[in-house]
């Protein structure tokens, strides 16, 4: 089946290029802005998740870890809020049923992908602001670092939602995306060395692992921009992008191409 490209999609490749994006910034709006006029409130409880992260490790740590604390919480915020696409995408699909709204409609599945996942965005995006502001303020070089800020957390984001919508369109049931999604969550966020220092995993295959993971690249990546001397042998900030892009189009290909769109 061939996602997001129909005859009357109006998909990313049309000649048309504004009508997609106006329709992935209306699908944003009912979905995350109209919810949030409604109850202001939620913004504040979506937020507390990656400053609870962070809370810990500055405990834990005594503030020996600050940087790594502050670097781990906005990529966890970036790849949380990314994988509850999924979560908002089969709610969607399973108790509204938007989703067949939607496929009959000129909307393809990759523009209903980016505004589902553009409206969660917007539920992040105070912890965000925070998140990268704490991070610029311990960079020597404000230009640099924001710079580095907005292309990891959006290769993390695009990257963390793919999946998310890959998987919500394979399940059938909430549950199984939500209990998935949070294993994923803790894979890829509390387990690797995104919070603490990749020098303290205690054997040399699990430092291979940890490296297979794009999440821990984005660490180092924002540590780096905050002048944290990164000594491992082998690594630049340019591989660390290398790897996490080559994960944003590996997972954008897979919900291109293996996402249910249509059901059968």
């Amino acid at each position: 089946m061939k996602i997001g490209n129909d005859e009357n999609s109006g998909g990313i490749f049309s000649p048309s290029f504004a009508l997609p994006i106006k329709q992935a910034f209306l699908i944003a709006n009912m979905n995350g802005l109209l919810w949030l006029r409604r109850y202001p409130a939620s913004i504040t409880f979506t937020a507390m998740i990656p400053f609870a992260f962070l809370f810990i490790v500055f405990v834990i740590g005594g503030g020996q870890y600050t940087h790594m604390a502050f670097a781990g919480s906005l990529v966890s915020a970036a790849a949380g809020y990314g994988l509850a696409t999924g979560n908002n995408i089969i709610t969607w699909k399973v108790d509204y049923k938007m989703q067949d709204i939607f496929v009959a409609s000129p909307v393809s599945s990759f523009t209903y992908m980016a505004g589902i996942a553009l409206a969660e965005l917007l539920f992040g995006l105070p912890a965000f602001v925070i998140l990268a502001a704490l991070v610029v303020i311990f960079s020597s070089d404000f230009l640099y670092s924001t710079t580095i800020i907005i292309v990891t957390l959006l290769l993390v984001w695009a990257s963390t939602s793919s999946i998310g919508y890959f998987i919500s369109t394979r399940a059938t049931h909430p549950r199984f995306v939500e209990s998935f999604i949070a294993f994923l969550r803790i894979a890829i966020v509390v387990v690797p060395p995104v919070f603490y220092p990749v020098s303290i995993v205690p054997t040399e295959e699990l430092r291979y692992v940890a490296f297979a993971i794009p999440t821990t690249h984005a660490s180092l990546i924002l540590q780096y921009g905050m002048g944290v001397p990164q000594t491992l042998e082998g690594w630049s900030p340019q591989i660390g992008f290398a790897v996490i892009f080559a994960y944003m189009i590996g997972f954008a290909l897979l919900a291109r191409t293996k996402a249910v769109w249509r059901e059968k």
